[in-house]
């Protein structure tokens, strides 16, 4: 083989490990993205759920030491318990 021949081989063979490493990444950049889209939503929801619950214990608070607070129908109906088909 020439040496041209050779380098043409080398640059070929080095081509197709750069194309395989390319596609690993890629897919671990997309693996990666998927966790943090669900780590976005789980943080989203914890803080959510951090405020309803913070809300809950002032309330409750506030009842301990003032007596039973008078809450509006539409937090009734959301503490209320749902029957099976009512929305």
């Amino acid at each position: 083989m020439t040496i041209l021949e050779k380098r043409v081989h080398q640059i070929l063979e080095m081509m197709k490990r750069l194309k395989q490493d390319n596609t690993f990444l890629e897919q671990k950049v997309r693996t990666i993205s998927q966790q943090l889209a669900k780590r976005e939503r789980d943080t989203l929801r914890w803080n959510h759920d951090r405020v309803r619950l913070r809300s809950r214990v002032k309330r409750i608070l506030s009842e301990m030491e003032t007596g039973p607070v008078r809450r509006s129908p539409a937090e009734t109906t959301e503490a209320r318990p749902r029957k099976r088909g009512e929305t």
